[in-house]
């Protein structure tokens, strides 16, 4: 989607004085001047007047609500803010469970319930949207960087489970459900060479598939569906070459298979459609039909490798079905079904809604996003709200609920994390941590940074 930004055209300026003339009748020469210089000033206050109003609507047919700018950005209160309401009510929060979070050159754990971080052991650690680190079922902390690494949040010492090929960058990184089975993907640094595939048990995977980056799609892992025999099908992404944290099409590629079949497509990579979330409780996915890029606020307050991303402009969901058959496994999927629709050539960028992180609840029964706006002038800033789409039901009888709005944002910068129960969610806002409870909007901060971090994870105090 190709963005417009606008400009609003110029201020009226001070329409320069005639030179005093003697008092006595007016000349025809100034009946002239007099009537060109009304109608200019008439041309320029009616050209200002409905620049106005045309950016007046264009904000009003933004489906992002916009907080009351009388509002007071106090973090005590925290910085969503229910419908209707002038701040969110507090959350408590139960004590002994850490957070666990990212930033560019280290991971920390920090208690929910208040207190100093503490940094973690995390040798070969590197940095990366595309495969962030993963909390396995039996609480221990696996990322990637110089290869792949496996350790026990508290007091552990890392575990190096697989290497790196010289040259090579992880590009994604997915765990099976019950933790057994992982699937990762890598490609050349320089854009000369091979993309590999590996996957197999947690601490022994070896490569499975590999072919040209000249010769895309360049595939990537997206998840493990859920199901009987889920654990040797893997859904796969095409990122085009590109080393972030980008997703366009679906694959399914049974790994279990001898001789190894070439991926089965289940959703058109060519098109701005991809992958955003899954859920291996209930096998739904969220993906997107149109994607586009948005303005990079100039102030900073979005972090770089994060503003340039493709953002997602509308939502759908279908249910994947996996059949096996023996040693055969077949993946398929169900006709969409729209969240959010798609938009095309609007008036003005500020009117187009964006949407970021979307994250399933551990049972699948409950999807949340951030949806944004961006002003169409300078800074360029983001304007975001939290909604909530409620799924019952199962099979034929599967029911999704339209979005409802959680709570508008009076923060520039808003990305939600990982869940801490079936009803709370944890999220980052402008330099702090907190956590929301998606049934009544309740916010508790949880802690301020002085940097970007991402929640990657959630962990009872007796961790080993």
């Amino acid at each position: 989607m190709t963005q417009q930004v606008s400009s609003p055209p110029p201020l009226p300026g001070q329409t320069p004085q005639p030179a005093p003339k003697p008092q006595g009748s007016v000349s025809k020469k100034g009946v002239v001047t007099l009537l060109v210089l009304v109608g200019m000033l008439f041309f320029l206050f009616t050209g200002q007047l409905l620049w106005n109003i045309s950016q007046t609507v264009a904000r009003k047919t933004s489906s992002v609500p916009r907080p009351s700018p009388t509002v007071d950005k106090n973090k005590d209160v925290g910085p969503l803010l229910p419908p209707g309401q002038s701040s969110a009510p507090q959350l408590v929060l139960a004590t002994g469970e850490y957070v666990v979070y990212q930033q560019q050159k280290s991971i920390f754990r920090v208690p929910i319930a208040g207190g100093p971080p503490t940094l973690l052991s995390t040798p070969g650690y590197i940095y990366t949207l595309a495969a962030p680190p993963l909390l396995t079922p039996s609480g221990q902390l696996l990322y990637s960087g110089e290869g792949l690494w496996l350790t026990a949040i508290s007091q552990g010492t890392p575990r190096k489970l697989a290497s790196l090929p010289a040259g090579q960058v992880i590009t994604s990184l997915v765990l099976s459900s019950d933790g057994t089975t992982i699937a990762w993907s890598t490609e050349p640094a320089n854009g000369i060479g091979n993309t590999t595939l590996y996957a197999g048990p947690l601490e022994s995977s070896v490569a499975i598939y590999q072919h040209s980056v000249t010769d895309c799609p360049c595939y990537r892992v997206f998840s493990f569906p859920g199901g009987k025999g889920a654990n040797s099908t893997v859904l796969l992404t095409d990122d085009r070459g590109d080393h972030h944290a980008v997703h366009y099409g679906l694959w399914s590629l049974n790994i279990g298979d001898t001789p190894l079949a070439d991926p089965h497509q289940l959703l058109d990579g060519d098109a701005q459609q991809g992958p955003l979330a899954a859920s291996s409780s209930t096998n739904m996915l969220l993906y997107s039909t149109n994607q586009g890029t948005v303005p990079a606020p100039n102030d900073q307050s979005v972090p770089v490798d994060i503003a340039a991303l493709n953002y997602a402009n509308s939502l759908s969901m279908v249910r994947i079905t996996v059949s096996a058959s023996g040693v055969s496994t077949t993946v398929s999927i169900n006709s969409p079904h729209v969240v959010l629709s798609e938009q095309h050539d609007l008036a003005n960028s500020a009117a187009y809604h964006w949407v970021t992180t979307p994250v399933f609840s551990a049972d699948g029964r409950a999807l949340v996003y951030v949806e944004f706006s961006s002003d169409a002038q300078t800074p360029f800033n983001r304007h975001s709200a939290v909604y909530v789409v409620r799924i019952s039901g199962s099979g034929t009888r599967l029911t999704i609920g339209k979005p409802q709005l959680l709570a508008t944002s009076t923060d520039l910068f808003v990305e939600l994390g990982v869940w801490v129960n079936s009803s709370v969610l944890t999220f980052y806002s402008d330099g702090t941590l907190y956590a929301i409870d998606v049934t009544n909007g309740a916010v508790a901060t949880l802690h301020s940074l002085k940097t970007y971090s991402r929640v990657i994870a959630v962990v009872q105090d007796n961790n080993p």
